[in-house]
């Protein structure tokens, strides 16, 4: 009897924790320095164009509207949702970015677009094109 209501216990408890782990938001990944594997940023003073011009974008893309452009310019950070009622993979080709998407669960991007470019955004397992990233000058 009691080892019924101990596993009963451990079960309802296993089930809040897996609850708890899907609604808890992401933690966003940075940059990591070689030797400690911590997250560094370290601000620098440039005098470049890009850098002076620097801006964040949000842009939200929908797996079913077909193929979206999100245009920016290089030293621009762009935080890109991708949304759809697929279960999958959605990949960056070029700049090496790849996060899963779900029905109720966007993919979701932060990076630095560092270098002029089309970077289309792909479903992995169908090899559909769902938008492009254009970094023009």
């Amino acid at each position: 009897m009691l080892g019924r209501r101990l596993l009963v216990l451990f079960a309802v408890l296993l089930g809040l924790t897996a609850l708890a782990t899907s609604l808890a938001p992401r933690p966003t990944v940075g940059p990591r320095s070689a030797d400690s594997g911590v997250s560094t940023a370290t601000p620098t003073a440039s005098s470049t164009p890009a850098a002076q011009s620097s801006r964040r974008l949000e842009e939200t893309i929908a797996v079913d509207d077909g193929r979206t452009r999100v245009r920016a310019r290089p030293g621009d950070v762009l935080a890109l949702s991708v949304r759809g009622d697929v279960l999958d993979g959605v990949e960056i080709a070029g700049l090496g970015k790849l996060e899963p998407i779900e029905p109720g669960s966007p993919a979701r991007f932060e990076m630095l677009l560092d270098a002029p470019g089309r970077f289309p955004i792909t479903l992995l397992t169908t090899g559909r094109v769902v938008g492009e990233i254009d970094v023009a000058r």
